[in-house]
């Protein structure tokens, strides 16, 4: 359904021949499909305490996968921090906006990867609590702090003071820096 484009979800299961996709019917009638989505929730709403955070409804799943990804492989010495942003055209409170983006409205999510292969070692959604970029850095880097590994990263995650914290933490880094000195 994210590859085929539809002005509403009704037409998926549209027998218009200028607009019918026959996989979709063929795999789940439209009946049930609205049932399951009319009922499926990530959490119980419930549980939710006045102090847990933006993320809430999918930490369960969002905590799942950063889980996953780190106990299923080992990545090599060589790491890269990048972000990336899932577009989202929806009312949302941490919601950003990049001019510079192909994708200009989305969630942020700031990534630990292997270099070479681009594995997702550790992920963190952006959800405008107010943490540092400095501290974002080190939750992402944490589980490989201290094992010798390179990081590479650009000029926005990159300052003087991270650097010589992550060396302290046998941490190597590369990567463009500002000419003041400070990433923004």
């Amino acid at each position: 359904m994210g590859q085929v484009r539809k002005e509403n979800i009704r037409d998926i299961w549209s027998t218009d021949p200028t607009i019918s996709t026959p996989i979709f019917p063929h795999t789940m009638i439209r009946n049930r499909f609205e049932s399951i989505w009319q009922a499926w929730h990530l959490s119980d709403n419930s549980q939710q305490i006045q102090h847990s955070g933006r993320l809430f409804k999918i930490w369960p799943m969002y905590a799942y996968f950063v889980q996953k990804f780190s106990s299923l492989y080992s990545p090599k010495q060589e790491l890269s921090l990048d972000e990336a942003v899932i577009p989202w055209q929806g009312r949302l409170k941490f919601r950003t906006y990049n001019p510079g983006k192909i994708t200009k409205y989305g969630v942020l999510e700031r990534m630990e990867c292997e270099a070479l292969s681009g594995y997702i070692c550790n992920m963190e959604i952006y959800s405008a609590e107010g943490k540092k970029l400095e501290d974002t850095v080190l939750s992402l880097l944490d589980i490989n702090l201290g094992q010798n590994h390179h990081v590479y990263q650009d000029n926005y995650y990159n300052s003087v003071r991270l650097a010589q914290t992550l060396l302290d933490r046998n941490m190597r880094v590369f990567g463009t820096m500002r000419a003041n000195g400070h990433s923004t």
